[in-house]
């Protein structure tokens, strides 16, 4: 996990804070306006909330969440699923899951950033 030792507000007027949890942590970044909001483990790593909700909850969508997506919208499906969200994070075979399900969305994502024409 990143710890106070990483944080570098000189870069880009960047901010960030982590909350550390037994099983799981936040972490919330500030760049340029923008919040970004990620969920991880010393194993899992880090994963946008955003995937972590839909992974959890396949009703979840990015409509749903807003683009970019909401921290407001995003806390409240939290404390929502958070017995799921505590319960992925404790599974290291759901964990494995996780990572393989944000690397489809992010290559999704890539995808429609740099399709080709």
């Amino acid at each position: 996990m990143p710890s106070v030792r990483d944080y570098k507000p000189h870069e880009f007027g960047k901010t960030a804070l982590v909350v550390m949890g037994s099983l799981f942590s936040l972490r919330f970044e500030r760049d340029r306006g923008q919040v970004f909001v990620d969920a991880g483990s010393n194993a899992a790593g880090w994963h946008k909330l955003e995937y972590v909700l839909e992974f959890v909850d396949k009703s979840i969508t990015q409509h749903q969440l807003g683009e970019p997506p909401d921290p407001t919208a995003m806390a409240n499906l939290l404390q929502v699923h958070w017995d799921k969200v505590v319960s992925l994070f404790s599974d290291q075979q759901k964990t494995s899951q996780l990572q393989e399900f944000a690397k489809q969305k992010s290559a999704a994502l890539l995808g429609t950033i740099f399709r080709k024409p």
